[in-house]
């Protein structure tokens, strides 16, 4: 397994995603593009899911597209803390009245039998819903601020049924490379976190119990006028520095020129976002095993068929 930089507690990743609140939106750019790579993904699934479930949902950004895709489904989003949104506020209760209430009591909760999408405020690692809740559950972008990814996973698992799909993105250690590379000029902190490997990912997801797991990456590149606009675009989603061992306090104006020096050279700050895509099934499935190289490969066709014969319900 490859050396995780953890997060904080999932308490200290709520109060940074509240206190990033409605900023969210305005810098949300690559998480919505990310976003739109994960849905075209989900043309391999072979049927219509009733129940959908969006993992790390924030301000429910992509609620509205996983709709308009499954237009007959229940739609439900679950965050740490998910954005500032009236309706959804609502019919959301608290952080720890949801946990591990049955299906039922949340679906009646948040929506009736309705088909708009709602949100319930939760811990990731123990999910509020009853076991084989869902068909479909997509996460994007959540799983750098899980301190145990496995432990998502497992959760996964276990509120969809046998045959249900999930999708999901995250980011690899290679992200924001540079901007830790300037850091590193700078102080001795850690300055990222829940950056995991590509195969140590697969190896939890197959731990967890998903079948013929595929993972792919890719390194995409941001530019930013400066150091300065990544900063604040990190504060507005909630990603400020949550690693244990991270640097506490605020930035003193000389460490602050410091990093203007170690980063200005005339021309646009970019920094790479190392995307790692995946996707599995639960059920009894054939797997091909891990092929030469370390990386996990099956054919979507097979997937197709495979989905079919996983399927259980009447």
């Amino acid at each position: 397994m490859s050396t995780l930089i953890q997060p904080g507690p999932m308490s200290l990743v709520r109060q940074h995603f509240e206190k990033a609140g409605a900023g969210f939106g305005a810098h949300a750019a690559v998480f919505k593009a990310v976003a739109e790579r994960l849905r075209e993904r989900l043309d391999v699934l072979a049927i219509e899911p009733e129940r959908v479930l969006d993992l790390g949902c924030r301000s429910g950004y992509q609620l509205a597209a996983l709709q308009q895709r499954f237009p007959q489904a229940q739609i439900i989003g679950a965050d740490p803390a998910p954005g500032p949104d009236s309706e959804a506020q609502e019919r959301a209760e608290s952080w720890s009245s949801w946990l591990r209430r049955p299906w039922r009591s949340v679906r009646s909760s948040l929506q009736s039998e309705s088909t708009t999408p709602g949100r319930v405020a939760c811990d990731p690692h123990a999910l509020p819903f009853a076991s084989g809740s869902f068909d479909l559950v997509v996460s994007n972008l959540l799983l750098p601020w899980c301190h145990a990814p496995h432990r998502v996973f497992e959760e996964v698992a276990r509120v969809l049924k046998t045959g249900g799909a999930f999708f999901f993105t995250s980011a690899g250690p290679d992200t924001l490379l540079e901007y830790r590379a300037a850091w590193a000029r700078i102080d001795s902190h850690l300055h990222g976190f829940g950056l995991i490997d590509m195969h140590d990912l697969g190896d939890s997801l197959m731990a967890s119990g998903f079948a013929a797991p595929v993972l792919d990456r890719d390194n995409l590149r941001v530019e930013y006028p400066d150091v300065g606009a990544l900063q604040r675009e990190l504060q507005a989603l909630g990603a400020a520095n949550i690693a244990n061992g991270r640097r506490y306090g605020l930035m003193s104006p000389s460490v602050r020129r410091a990093l203007d020096s170690a980063t200005a050279d005339g021309e646009r700050f970019a920094v790479t976002l190392e995307l790692v895509q995946g996707h599995g099934w639960k059920g009894e499935l054939e797997v091909p095993g891990r092929q030469s190289g370390g990386e996990y490969r099956v054919s979507i066709d097979s997937l197709r068929g495979s989905r079919g014969r996983g399927d259980t319900r009447g």
